[in-house]
C-alpha cells in the first residue's frame, strides 16, 4: 500500500523514482515483537481506544530496549493515561500526525505530566529532521488543533441559525477574502458531521462545557437525520448536484443588527480583506464572529496552558492550513480593530462566548 502511494507521487512528479524505491527498501515488516530489540523509537498508530492501545503496547515492552521512546499518534486520548497504563509514563510521548501524514507538516508533540522532558525534545527533533513542523503542547483534551479549530465550525452554524448568511456565501467569504482553503460548511461536509460533532462533544465535555464550545443544534440535527456530508451525498450541501447546492437555509431575519455591531464589523472586514470589503453587513458580522471565535479560543488555550502562542500559530497554520496563526492574525489586524470587534460581540452575543480571558 505504501509502495503504491509512493509510485503515485512519482507519477505526479512529486517524488523521484529512486527516492521512492529507497523508501520502500527501508521498510521491514516484523512478524513478532522479538524483532524490536534494537528499536529506539516506537510509534503506535492504531485505533483510538485506550484499552486496545495499552494491551498492544504492553505486549511489546519485554522486547523493547529500556531507553526506547514510546510515541503515540493519539488524537483524543490522554498521553499520560497511555503511559501510566503501560507503566512507562516517563518515556511515553504524544506524536500526533495529521492526515494525510506524508503531506501534512504538523506534528503535535504532547508530553504527559510524568514524562521526561528530554523525550519530547528528541521527538521534536525527529519531527524536524523529517521535514515536519512540530508544536509542543500540554496533555489536555483536544491538544491544540482539535480545540482551537472548534469555533470555525460552531460559530458558522450559529451565524446560519441567526440568519446572517447562507452556507455558500459564508464559505465564499472565508475562502475569497479571509484566505481559508475551504469554508466552514464545505469543510464539515468533507470531514463528516458525525466525526465533527463527536470531536466537539469530546472537547466541550472535557473542558467543563463552556458555551464557546457547545455543540451546534443545526449540525446535531444533520447527524440525527443521517445527512453526514459528502459520504452520504447530503449534508449542508446536496452533493448529488454538480456543483453541490446548499440544502440548509438561514434562520431568523438578521435585519435587527445593531449599529454597534455593524460599525465594528465594517473595519474588521476591511482589515481582513486588506482593503475595502464588498461583503453585505450581515456577512461581515458573520465573518467577524467566526474569526473572533477562533481568536478567542486561541487566547483561552494559551491562558489554560495548552501551548505557547507561537506553538498555537504553528499548529493552526500547518495542521489545518489556516492562512495565518490566530495570534499573528490579531497582531496584523491591529489592537483597535480587534478590541472593537470583541467589545461589540461581547455586548451583542449571548452566553459570554466572546469574553476573553
Amino acid at each position: 500500500g505504501i509502495d503504491k502511494r509512493l509510485q503515485s507521487r512519482v507519477e505526479r512528479g512529486r517524488m523521484a523514482a529512486d527516492e521512492a524505491a529507497a523508501a520502500v527498501a527501508r521498510i521491514h515488516a516484523a512478524a513478532d515483537s522479538s524483532a524490536l530489540t534494537d528499536c529506539t523509537v516506537l510509534i503506535e498508530a492504531i485505533v483510538e481506544d485506550l484499552d486496545i492501545k495499552v494491551r498492544a503496547l504492553r505486549a511489546l515492552l519485554e522486547h523493547l530496549p529500556a531507553n526506547c521512546i514510546i510515541a503515540t499518534n493519539t488524537s483524543s486520548l490522554g498521553v499520560g493515561a497511555i503511559g501510566e497504563g503501560i507503566g512507562e509514563a516517563a518515556r511515553t510521548c504524544g506524536m500526533h500526525f495529521f492526515n494525510p501524514a506524508p503531506v501534512m507538516k504538523l506534528v503535535e508533540v504532547i508530553g504527559g505530566a510524568d514524562m521526561d522532558p528530554a523525550v519530547a525534545d528528541t521527538i521534536e527533533q525527529i519531527a524536524r529532521d523529517w521535514g515536519k513542523q512540530p508544536a509542543r503542547c500540554a496533555d489536555t483534551p483536544g491538544f491544540i488543533v482539535n480545540r482551537v479549530a472548534r469555533p470555525y465550525y460552531l460559530e458558522a452554524f450559529r451565524c446560519l441559525a441567526d440568519g446572517l448568511c447562507h452556507p455558500d456565501t459564508l464559505d465564499a467569504a472565508m475562502r475569497d477574502t479571509a484566505g481559508f482553503r475551504m469554508g466552514p460548511f464545505e469543510l464539515t461536509d468533507l470531514i463528516g458531521h458525525d466525526v465533527n460533532t463527536a470531536t466537539t462533544h469530546s472537547v466541550w465535555t472535557a473542558w467543563n462545557e463552556p458555551a464557546r464550545l457547545a455543540p451546534a443544534a443545526i449540525q446535531e440535527a444533520l447527524v440525527a437525520a443521517g445527512d453526514l456530508g459528502r459520504k452520504t451525498g447530503c449534508g449542508v450541501y446536496d452533493h448529488t448536484s454538480t456543483p453541490p447546492v446548499p440544502v440548509l437555509r438561514p434562520g431568523q431575519d438578521a435585519a435587527n443588527l445593531t449599529a454597534a455591531i455593524t460599525a465594528a464589523a465594517a473595519p474588521f472586514a476591511a482589515a481582513v480583506a486588506g482593503g475595502d470589503s464588498d461583503l453585505p453587513a450581515p456577512l461581515q458580522v458573520a465573518q467577524m464572529r467566526v474569526l473572533c471565535g477562533l481568536f478567542n479560543e486561541a487566547l483561552w488555550a494559551a491562558h489554560d496552558g495548552v501551548a505557547a502562542p507561537e506553538a498555537i500559530d504553528t499548529a493552526m497554520r500547518f495542521g489545518v492550513n489556516y492562512p495565518r496563526g490566530p495570534f499573528d492574525w490579531m497582531q496584523a489586524l491591529g489592537a483597535v480593530v480587534v478590541d472593537t470587534a470583541f467589545d461589540a460581540l461581547a455586548a451583542d452575543v449571548d452566553a459570554n462566548r466572546f469574553t476573553r480571558p
